[in-house]
C-alpha cells in the first residue's frame, strides 16, 4: 500500500468533534488512536509485492472498502499465526486485519546467522512484516513483553513475565485497533504446548473482557483517551478434529488475483520467515482452520462464506447498529448511498484499466465526507467512518496509479544523515493520469523537526535539526534478566519498530477530492553488480563507537581461582564509524582504577561517510585482581567546529529481503576472571554453520582457531588440530561437511578429538555419527535454565580435568539448559550428564561421549554457544576440557 499513515483531514476532524457519547475522549486522543489503526509499515521501491501494484492492487483496496469487517489475530510469537487464515480474511473477504504478536521472538535459535536474543527479535520482527505483506495486514502489533525461552508450562511464563502489564498491552491493542472479531491463535489449555502459547490462549479473552470494562486499566481511558471497547465476537484456536466448532476457514480456494490458492500464497509468506524455517515453504492445500466461538451455544455449523461474520452486517449501512448505535434516516441514507457508490465501482471494476474505477471512488470519498462532516454520527461510527476514509484514499492512490518518490540527493552518500546536517531531497509524483492530480504541497519532514515545504521540480535542502533523536528502537532491556522491554517514546507503542524519522507529506487532489499520503524518505545504497537498493533514510549520531568483545573471560592460572588475573594479556578492539565526511575523532578507553592501557587513545580525520578505524588496546590489570571489571570506550567527535562525547554504537544486522536493523549497545567490555584452565598452544578447527560466537570463547581461553573452509573438509590436513568443532546447526547448512563428515570420523579414529555441538534433524546420528543414536525431528529441550543437572560419571575425565566439573559450573546458565538431545544412542556413547524441567523425563542425550579408535567423538547439545557470550563461568569451563588435549585423546 502506499500509505497507511495519513493525516485525518478537517472534515473527519471535525465529524469526530462533533460526535458526542457520554464522556468522550478529546480529540487529540482519538487522532491518536488513529495513528495506530491501518498503521502497517509503509513499503519503499523494492518491498511492494506485484499482487499490491497496478489493477491487482486497486482491486485488494476496493474489496475492502466493499466491508466493515474487522479482525484482529492474537498469538504468542512470530511464525505462530494462522497464514492462510489471515490471508483470505484480508485478501479474499477484504476484512480489515491486524495481527498481535505477544512478543518478538528472541529466544528462538536462528537459522540464518549468528545472532540471538535482542538481534534475533530484531529480525524476527522484520520477518513477520515481510509475511504481513503477503498477508495482507493492515496493522501489526506487539506488547512488551520478551520471549525469554523455550517454556513447557503456562505457569513458568506468568513467573516470568508481568501477567498484569502483558494483559495491560493486550487491552491497549484492542481499545486502538476496535475489531469486530478477535481470533486466539490458541485454545487456553495445555495442548497449546508451549507456555508462551497457552498464555496467550488464556490471556486472549481475559483482555477481550477487560477492554470493555472501564474499570480495567483506566488510565488508558483518563490520561491517554482510549474507550472502552466490547468486541461482539470472539474466536478460538486449536480446536481438534471431532470436536465443536463454528467457523472452519478453508483457505485453499483459488485467487484470481494472486494466481494461487490463498494457502499457497501465505505460505510463500510464512516460508520467508527464514530464522525459523530456513526458507522452507509450508506447502498449500487440505488445511482447514477449526475455530470456536468462546461464549456461544453453536455447534458445527456448516461453513459459510463470512465465517466469523455469519449473521453480522457489514456493509456500511449496518455500521451504526453493528456498533451498538443509532443514526437519524439522513445519515442512514448516506451511508446507503455511499456504499451503493462502492458496489458500483467493484462490479464495474476493469482490470485492464484500473484508473477508469477512480472517478466512482472520488465520488465515493465526498459521499463519505457528507456524512462525516455533518453532524448526528455517534463516536464510534465516526472511527470506523475515518478508517473507512483512509481505505478510500488508497483505494484512489492505487486505482490512479499514483507512485510517491521521495529520494536523498545522491551526493549524501546512501541513507545515512545527521543530526545538523543539509541534505537535498527530491520529490516527485508520477500517475497513470497525471492530468486528473493535483499537487496542492509536498512537505519533508526531517529527524523530528519542523515540516519543510518543498518542491516538486528540483532537490530541494533540508536541514536535519541540531536535536533530532538518532535512530534507536523505541523499546529497549537493560539486560536479558529483564523479561519486559522499557519504552523510551509512546507514540509508537506496540508499532513494529519507530515510525519514519525522515519522511515527505503530500496534499494532492485528485478527479477533486483531497488525499493526503505519507512516505518515508529514501537513500540509494549501492548492491553492485546488482545496480543499488532503496533504504529508509536513518538520522545517527556522528560517530558510531563499539567495543568488542562484549564481555571477555580472562583465565585465571590455577582452578583453584588463586592465581594471577593479570598473567595473560588482555585485548580489547574499539571500533569507530563516522556517520558523517570531515570528522575528526579521538577516541580513547576508561578503566579500573589501576589498570593500565596501550595505546592511551587514538586520533583519526574521517574524510567520508561510512569509514570505519579499529584500533586495538592492550590492558594490563592489577595484579590480583579478582570480580568484574568495566572498561568503556568513549569518542570525542570534532565537527563544523563542535566537539561532542559518543559512548554508543550499534550492530548494523542485515540479511536478504529484510530492511536493516541496528542493534545499539553501550561502549563497554565487561571484563571477567574465570577459574579455568587456559588452553594455550591448542590449535582447533571450527565448522561454522549458522553462525555462532563459540569461536571468540576458544581464542579467550588462548586457543588458535582456524575456521574450516570447503577444501579443508575435502582434503585439507586435519592432523594439525587438536580438536575439530562442528559449530551449531552445521549439518542442516554446511553440505560440504555432510558430503566430507568420514573423512572428519576417521580423524578421529586416528587420534583426533571431534566435538559435535547441537544440531538439528538434518544430522543424522544412525549415518553421521560414529555409533547408532537417534535424533527425532521433535528431539527433547531442557528450557528452564535453573533445571537441576547431575553429572552421571562425576570421575569420567571430561569432568575431572582440567578443570572439576560440579553443579556449580551450571549457575547463573541463561534461557535454557540445552536442545535437540539424542533420544538413544548405542552403548558405546557415555552419557556424562543429566537433566530435565519439571514434570519431564529425565535427559541423558545431553551431553555423550565415545572412544573412537584412538580418538574420542563428543555430541554436546548443552547451550554453550547461548552462554559463551556472556561470560558464563561454567561454560568456559566445560569447553576447556572437551579441547584439552589428552593421550591417545582420551
Amino acid at each position: 500500500m502506499v500509505c497507511f499513515r495519513t493525516s485525518v483531514a478537517a472534515f473527519v476532524v471535525a465529524a469526530l468533534a462533533v460526535a458526542a457519547l457520554a464522556a468522550p475522549p478529546s480529540l487529540r486522543a482519538q487522532q491518536t488512536s488513529l495513528d495506530r489503526v491501518m498503521a502497517f509499515p509503509d513499503p519503499i521501491p523494492g518491498e511492494e509485492l506485484h499482487t499490491d501494484r497496478g489493477a491487482a492492487g486497486a482491486w485488494h483496496r476496493i474489496r475492502k472498502l466493499a466491508t466493515t469487517a474487522s479482525l484482529l489475530h492474537v498469538t504468542a510469537h512470530p511464525d505462530d499465526e494462522h497464514s492462510g487464515m489471515l490471508t483470505l480474511a484480508s485478501r479474499g473477504r477484504g476484512a480489515r486485519t491486524a495481527l498481535l504478536s505477544l512478543n518478538r521472538g528472541e529466544a528462538g535459535a536462528n537459522a540464518i546467522g549468528p545472532e540471538l536474543f535482542d538481534g534475533l527479535g530484531l529480525i524476527r520482527t522484520r520477518e513477520l512484516v515481510l509475511s504481513g505483506r503477503y498477508y495482507g495486514l493492515d496493522d501489526l502489533y506487539f506488547t512488551t513483553a520478551v520471549d525469554y525461552g523455550y517454556s513447557k508450562t503456562v505457569e513458568e511464563t506468568f513467573r516470568s513475565w508481568d501477567r498484569e502489564a502483558v494483559l495491560e498491552d493486550m487491552v491497549r491493542v484492542i481499545r486502538l485497533n476496535r475489531p469486530i472479531v478477535v481470533v486466539s491463535r490458541f485454545h487456553g489449555s495445555r495442548r497449546d504446548g508451549h507456555g508462551n502459547h497457552h498464555a496467550a490462549g488464556v490471556l486472549t479473552p481475559e483482555a477481550v473482557a477487560a477492554a470493555a470494562d472501564p474499570g480495567r486499566f483506566p488510565e488508558q481511558i483518563t490520561r491517554e483517551g482510549l474507550r472502552p471497547w466490547r468486541v461482539p465476537r470472539l474466536f478460538r484456536g486449536g480446536v481438534r478434529v471431532g470436536e465443536p466448532y463454528q467457523v472452519a476457514v478453508d483457505a485453499n480456494g483459488y485467487s484470481p488475483a494472486l494466481g494461487m490458492t490463498y494457502q499457497r500464497w501465505a505460505s510463500m509468506g510464512l516460508s520467508l520467515q527464514r530464522s525459523q524455517t530456513s526458507g522452507r515453504m509450508r506447502r498449500g492445500g487440505g488445511q482447514v482452520y477449526w475455530y470456536e466461538e468462546v461464549g456461544s451455544d453453536r455447534r458445527n455449523e456448516a461453513r459459510v462464506a463470512d465465517g466469523f461474520f455469519a449473521g453480522l452486517d457489514t456493509r456500511l449501512p449496518g455500521l451504526p447498529g453493528l456498533l451498538g448505535e443509532e443514526v437519524g434516516d439522513a445519515v442512514a441514507g448516506r451511508l446507503a448511498e455511499v456504499q451503493d457508490a462502492i458496489d458500483r465501482v467493484a462490479r464495474d471494476f476493469d482490470f485492464a484499466a484500473p484508473e477508469a474505477s477512480v472517478a466512482g471512488l472520488a465520488r465515493g470519498l465526498s459521499l463519505l465526507r457528507a456524512v462525516t462532516g455533518g453532524a448526528g454520527v455517534p463516536v464510534e461510527t465516526a472511527f470506523h467512518l475515518a478508517v473507512k476514509e483512509r481505505q478510500f484514499e488508497d483505494a484512489i492512490v492505487a486505482a490512479a496509479g499514483v507512485e510517491v518518490l521521495a529520494e536523498l540527493d545522491p551526493g549524501a552518500g546512501g541513507a545515512v544523515v545527521v543530526p545538523g546536517e543539509v541534505v537535498g531531497v527530491a520529490v516527485r509524483v508520477e500517475s497513470a493520469i497525471p492530468d486528473r492530480i493535483e499537487l496542492v504541497e509536498a512537505r519533508v519532514v526531517p529527524g523530528g523537526g519542523e515540516p519543510v515545504v518543498v518542491s516538486p521540480d528540483a532537490p530541494s535542502e533540508v536541514r536535519v535539526p541540531a536535536d533530532a533523536w538518532t535512530g534507536r528502537p523505541y523499546f529497549h532491556r537493560g539486560g536479558l534478566a529483564e523479561n519486559h522491554y522499557q519504552v523510551s517514546d509512546s507514540a509508537d507503542l506496540h508499532m513494529p519498530w519507530r515510525s519514519p524519522q525522515f519522511f515527505v507529506e503530500l496534499e494532492l487532489v485528485v478527479d477533486g477530492v483531497e488525499v493526503a499520503r505519507t512516505q518515508p524518505v529514501v537513500g540509494m545504497v549501492p548492491n553492485l553488480p546488482y545496480g543499488s537498493l532503496a533504504r529508509r533514510v536513518a538520522v545517527l549520531p556522528a560517530v558510531s563507537v563499539s567495543v568488542s568483545p562484549a564481555v571477555r573471560v580472562v583465565p585465571l592460572a590455577s582452578d583453584d581461582g588463586t592465581g594471577e588475573s593479570a598473567s595473560r594479556a588482555l585485548e580489547v578492539l574499539v571500533r569507530m564509524e563516522a556517520n558523517a565526511p570531515d570528522v575528526s575523532v579521538e577516541g580513547e578507553i576508561e578503566l579500573p582504577a589501576g589498570w593500565t592501557a596501550t595505546p592511551t587513545s587514538v586520533r583519526h580525520d574521517f574524510r567520508s561517510r561510512g569509514e570505519v578505524v579499529e584500533a586495538s588496546f592492550s590492558i594490563s590489570t592489577l595484579p590480583g585482581w579478582s570480580g568484574d571489571g568495566v572498561v568503556d570506550a568513549v569518542a570525542r567527535a570534532t565537527r563544523d567546529g563542535t566537539t561532542r562525547e559518543y559512548r554508543a554504537g550499534y550492530q548494523t544486522i542485515e540479511h536478504r529481503d529484510l530492511p536493516p536493523a541496528r542493534l545499539w549497545h553501550a561502549a563497554r567490555t565487561l571484563v571477567r576472571p574465570v577459574a579455568v584452565a587456559p588452553l594455550d598452544g591448542v590449535t582447533v578447527g571450527y565448522v561454522m554453520g549458522v553462525g555462532d560466537e563459540v569461536p571468540a570463547a576458544i581464542e579467550a581461553l588462548g586457543a588458535t582457531v582456524r575456521l574450516l573452509g570447503e577444501g579443508d573438509l575435502t582434503g585439507g590436513a586435519l592432523d594439525g588440530f587438536d580438536a575439530i568443532v562442528v559449530g551449531t546447526r552445521a549439518y542442516a547448512v554446511r553440505r560440504d561437511l555432510v558430503d566430507n563428515n568420514q573423512r572428519l570420523l576417521d580423524h578421529a579414529r586416528g587420534g583426533g578429538n571431534l566435538v559435535v555441538l547441537y544440531q538439528t534433524q538434518e544430522f543424522v546420528p544412525a549415518e553421521m555419527a560414529p555409533y547408532p543414536a537417534s535424533l527425532p525431528r521433535g528431539a527433547e529441550e531442557v528450557s528452564e535454565e535453573d533445571a537441576p543437572v547431575e553429572l552421571l560419571e562425576p570421575d569420567h575425565p571430561l569432568l575431572a580435568g582440567p578443570n572439576r566439573i560440579s553443579g556449580d559450573d551450571f549457575d547463573g546458565w541463561l534461557e535454557q539448559r540445552g536442545s535437540k538431545f539424542f533420544t538413544d544412542w548405542d552403548s558405546a556413547y557415555t552419557p556424562l550428564v543429566e537433566t530435565h524441567d519439571t514434570g519431564q523425563a529425565p535427559q541423558r542425550g545431553v551431553w555423550l561421549t565415545a572412544e573412537v579408535g584412538a580418538g574420542r567423538y563428543s555430541y554436546l547439545a548443552l547451550a554453550l554457544h547461548r552462554q559463551l557470550p556472556y561470560g558464563v563461568p561454567g561454560a568456559y569451563r566445560i569447553l576447556s576440557n572437551v579441547l584439552w588435549p589428552r593421550v591417545s585423546g582420551r
